[in-house]
């Protein structure tokens, strides 16, 4: 889904009003981002762990580490994937994950290829959103139409004033109020359609704890 061609959808169903002009691009970028945080894609990738390095960059769509299969102390040595490794006695390893990369604790003295699972969202690789599909792109607009109506809102919630248009008397908190009302509409017809995707109301529960990953439902 090409960004550009999606802010353009987006200004066709939320047109633009006087004295606020939305930034159709922003506003999809946050839709998809917020979208990508309530229904995260499962992905997996690979660690090439040196020794000696204790971070390693994540993708560029990481959200959270679902999974990253724990290495075993056993009789001085740890079993890995790829054989025995030598390690000192009482070793454990735990590990942050985020802001763009995984930092193990202590420093691995061991070198080894590590497979992982991880909630990701939806990439923006040269202004095309890959991952996103029509699907998709129908339930992101909705949440981009309850951004721009909320924005429109705003700046006439400020007072209450009126104005003729022919023999029609206007008033703007009326318009506040009803931009507003639809606004809300649009957002709760999009968490109607978000529950659904994630499995009629379960939801991916992100554990705090170092090393220990995410528990999904």
């Amino acid at each position: 889904m090409i960004l550009t061609a999606l802010a353009l959808r987006l200004q066709m169903l939320a047109p633009e009003r006087a004295q606020v002009p939305p930034d159709y691009e922003q506003n999809i970028k946050d839709a998809v981002l917020q979208f990508g945080q309530d229904t995260p894609l499962v992905r997996t990738g690979t660690l090439n762990i040196v020794s000696g390095t204790a971070s390693y960059a994540l993708p560029g769509d990481f959200l959270a580490l679902i999974d990253l299969p724990a290495l075993y102390l056993h009789s001085g040595v740890i079993n890995g994937a790829q054989g025995l490794i030598p390690a000192s006695a009482g070793w454990e390893e735990t590990w942050d994950a985020g802001g763009g990369q995984i930092t193990f604790y202590p420093t691995p003295a061991y070198t080894l290829a590590r497979t992982y699972r991880y909630a990701a969202g939806y990439e923006l690789v040269s202004g095309d959103y890959l991952r996103l599909t029509e699907a998709d792109a129908r339930l992101v607009l909705l949440y981009g139409q309850y951004l721009v109506l909320s924005q429109q809102a705003t700046p006439q919630a400020g007072g209450i004033t009126e104005y003729a248009i022919g023999d029609e008397i206007v008033k703007r908190g009326d318009q506040a109020t009803s931009l507003m009302k639809q606004a809300q509409g649009f957002l709760s017809e999009y968490q109607r359609a978000v529950r659904k995707r994630q499995g009629y109301g379960m939801m991916a529960r992100y554990s705090t704890a170092e090393g220990s990953g995410v528990l999904w439902p």
